[in-house]
């Protein structure tokens, strides 16, 4: 009798199912990866609900959220990530959240997902000193980037602080004597500036690095504006390299 009331009433069944989302390819996901048990059986649905908010995250940029509406009902929220920037490791290109997330700039759901748009900062590019996001397993395509992000933010914002800032077009990172090294790209390539990741100093080398760049024009092409020194700045061609410096 158990069996067959609930068999006909389905008391255990999941009812008031609410999803809001901007798209309805990103809903699809959701359905995609719930189990037919999930469906049947409401505590078995919020059983596998964070893997369920999982497998939604790593197979699509999206963010997705599960809560309880009453007994039986569930309200599920979907929205895509927002690019913050665009980062490369070893020369492929990813859009990273501010949360962290990363995934390929060249993947198709990029174009099929509303809301995903390429940011208005310069291109970071990581040196192979530093790891790319490692994808979980071969269907996922949502990564967690392995550098800390408090760190990229505190540059950008340094960065706004200048009006020069505004010209950069690419942020080198790479590491040298077991620091943080940037090189700043300007003008399509014409101008470079080293950097040390150490943003308490560049309070120090703003007014000057000011000067210099006002008089880029008269510089002409090609220049390198080396801040790693300790007590000078040394503008050079790019024909020397751009390792020099570092205090010596």
């Amino acid at each position: 009798m158990l069996f067959g009331g609930e068999d006909f009433f389905q008391p255990f069944s999941l009812r008031n199912i609410r999803i809001e989302s901007e798209d309805p390819v990103a809903e699809l996901f959701f359905w995609k990866n719930i189990s037919s048990r999930a469906l049947r059986f409401w505590p078995a649905f919020f059983l596998e609900k964070d893997d369920l908010r999982k497998a939604v995250e790593i197979q699509a940029p999206l963010f997705c959220t599960i809560s309880r509406r009453g007994i039986t009902g569930v309200e599920v929220q979907i929205e895509p990530l927002r690019p913050w920037i665009v980062a490369q490791w070893n020369k492929r290109e990813y859009y990273v959240s501010q949360d962290g997330f990363a995934w390929d700039t060249a993947n198709e759901l990029n174009k099929m997902i509303r809301g995903i748009v390429r940011p208005n900062a310069p291109l970071i590019t990581f040196s192979d000193d530093f790891p790319s996001p490692a994808l979980e397993n071969s269907s996922a395509i949502v990564s967690r980037v392995v550098f800390p992000l408090e760190l990229l933010q505190g540059w950008l914002d340094g960065l706004a602080e200048n009006r020069w800032g505004a010209r950069v077009e690419q942020i080198s990172v790479s590491r040298r004597e077991g620091k943080f090294l940037l090189k700043l790209v300007f003008d399509k390539g014409g101008a470079h500036v080293l950097l040390w990741g150490d943003r308490p100093r560049w309070k120090e080398l703003s007014s000057a690095l000011s000067q210099i760049m006002e008089q880029l024009h008269f510089l002409g092409n090609n220049i390198i504006i080396d801040t790693t020194y300790t007590d000078r700045i040394i503008v050079r061609g790019m024909a020397r390299g751009d390792q020099e410096g570092s205090g010596r």
